[in-house]
């Protein structure tokens, strides 16, 4: 009998330090997956605004020679790269929880080829770290970058070809990045509720656990994990005259 107690007893510390290291690794792996996502959302938003800061460098250069402009750095436009980036990053909830400062937090600065002008490289510095609930968080810093370069005419035209943005199912096309339908905003609901929504393909079969679930505010769809792949929008930027038969967004293509 007095072994079995001591044994009970034994167990139950086993579990009071098991437990809590559980949860500490899953919650580090959690913000580790941030962490990434936030890299990810960064690097793609500072793509699509080198990409538009690029096609207004024959506008600068033009504007550069009529205004006397000798330099040809006024190819590259930093106050629009700068609002091109944190219009197309929006409210991200990523950038927000791991960078210091959120989307405030990031610098921008652009460095130009030494041979060719036209040539410039965008960079994003940032602090970011995993957040926990018990250690302090440790900051580190941060970059990426793009290379592009500006177009400054070739002799064309004339005519400007006008870029929108698509998901993978391509249902419609969006004119701004930054529309709410290419931006989702997840909400945590009581599983009880999930019945007014349609269960998701990827995640809806699952066993919903928690008595939660995840569905975003503009849709129609309720997840059963917060991670799930439908709850991400995988953006891509095309020309026009790629996406022809596609149906302009109701909130941005007018």
């Amino acid at each position: 009998m007095e072994r079995r107690r001591r044994n009970r007893g034994s167990a139950t510390v086993e579990a009071c330090l098991a437990v809590p290291l559980f949860l500490f690794f899953m919650l580090a792996a959690a913000g580790i997956d941030m962490l990434f996502m936030a890299e990810a959302h960064i690097h793609q938003s500072l793509a699509e605004a080198a990409n538009e800061t690029a096609e207004y460098g024959y506008l600068k250069s033009r504007l550069s020679e009529r205004t006397g402009g000798k330099d040809g750095g006024a190819v590259v436009d930093t106050v629009l790269l700068n609002t091109s980036f944190r219009s197309m990053l929006g409210e991200d909830p990523y950038v927000e929880k791991v960078v210091k400062g959120g989307k405030d937090g990031i610098l921008l600065r652009v460095q130009r080829d030494a041979e060719d002008p036209a040539i410039f490289t965008a960079q994003a510095d940032y602090l970011a770290g995993v957040p926990s609930p018990l250690l302090e968080r440790a900051m580190l810093r941060l970059s990426c970058s793009v290379r592009k370069k500006a177009f400054v005419g070739y002799g064309s035209s004339g005519k400007t070809e006008t870029y929108v943005y698509v998901t993978p199912n391509q249902e419609v096309y969006h004119l701004k990045r930054s529309c709410t339908y290419l931006t989702l905003s997840v909400e945590e609901i009581s599983s009880d509720r999930r019945n007014a929504y349609t269960p998701c393909g990827f995640c809806g079969r699952e066993q919903v656990t928690g008595g939660r679930v995840y569905v975003a505010r503009t849709g129609e769809v309720y997840h059963s994990r917060r991670d799930c792949s439908g709850l991400k929008r995988t953006v891509t930027r095309k020309k026009l005259s790629e996406v022809q038969g596609l149906p302009p967004c109701s909130r941005c293509g007018r």
